[in-house]
């Protein structure tokens, strides 16, 4: 190595396969690495940086959660990635429940405490969800190659469990089915060697599961669609009262309530070509239908200011109702 030779980020990137845009949230985010910059501001990394870098995206590739390794010295990194030793399970949640896919019960480990495992054989074997809504609840599932198809069955597993965490590891898998499952918001790790990571697959996943759920406890899984809070001739009513607010913004969120509303219904309607399209067309019906909740919240914050009467019936308590 030349400890004078120096690359710009670009550079750095491409030597380690990986997107200049990773490399930046990592740096910015985690402090994986400290380059020095230049006098025009380019960050400047040298060839331990690039070791670095390397060394810690084939952890990630593994299985590792970026979090739990990012601030390692290079000593450490190289143990772990040589198997000498092991990532240790800090800030697990004290109640959380994975649901395994496509492991053997025979090379499952022992996990910390408060962590509980339920194998599977199939995906189709996940069940319904229970009432407790205390334990954390996610999916993990190993593949051998993943399709189109197979990305659907993991989706309606995920919904009947109410899982909104979903790790899939996976060897191999189409373009298509890649892109679909990130559309979903599934956390894909790539590998052919899982069962010789899986303590820190499931360690660092059960981390991450803990994190989301201090992170965002009240948020609903995307697909959970709420009821509608007012109905439309509510709505305009609401859009020609006289407000003390020197502008139209009342009538502007009934518009935009109307109109989302709408989209989300012809969403729903509109003819797929196959499952996976009907799957892209749900996605669509899904944050439309959130996006309906915040602006009629929003519109609710505005009859209260205003100190309108609405109707019962027409605010009640939002449910899950899928």
């Amino acid at each position: 190595m030349n400890p004078d030779r120096r690359y710009r980020s670009g550079e750095a990137a491409k030597l380690v396969d990986m997107p200049a845009a990773t490399l930046r949230i990592w740096e910015q985010r985690y402090g994986v690495v400290s380059p020095p910059t230049s006098a025009s501001g380019q960050r400047l990394y040298s060839d331990m940086d690039v070791v670095r870098l390397r060394t810690i995206k084939s952890l990630v590739d593994k299985g590792h959660a970026i979090s739990a390794i990012a601030h390692l010295d290079n000593d450490q990194l190289l143990r772990i990635s040589s198997g000498a030793a092991s990532i240790e399970p800090a800030d697990i949640p004290r109640s959380a429940k994975l649901l395994l896919v496509g492991f053997s019960d025979g090379l499952i480990p022992d996990l910390p405490a408060g962590v509980t495992l339920k194998t599977f054989r199939t995906i189709d074997e996940i069940p319904h969800a229970d009432d407790d809504k205390s334990t954390a609840t996610g999916i993990v599932l190993r593949v051998e190659a993943m399709h189109e198809d197979t990305v659907l069955s993991i989706a309606a597993a995920a919904r009947r469990a109410r899982c909104h965490q979903i790790l899939v590891v996976y060897a191999f898998g189409t373009r298509r089915a890649v892109d679909l499952a990130r559309l979903e918001g599934m956390q894909l790790t790539r590998t052919s060697d899982a069962l010789l990571h899986t303590r820190d697959l499931l360690i660092g996943f059960a981390r991450k599961l803990a994190h989301d759920e201090r992170a965002a406890s009240a948020r609903e899984p995307l697909w959970s669609r709420s009821p509608r809070r007012f109905d439309e001739q509510t709505l305009t009513r609401l859009a020609q009262q006289s407000s003390t607010i020197a502008c139209e913004c009342p009538k502007h969120l009934v518009e935009l309530v109307l109109q989302i509303a709408a989209f989300e219904r012809y969403s729903d309607a509109c003819q797929s070509r196959s499952s996976a399209d009907a799957l892209l067309h749900q996605h669509l019906g899904d944050v439309a239908n959130r996006a309906v909740t915040l602006f009629e919240d929003a519109l609710a914050a505005l009859v209260e200011h205003e100190g309108w009467s609405v109707p019962a019936s027409t605010s009640a308590p939002r449910r899950d109702i899928r």
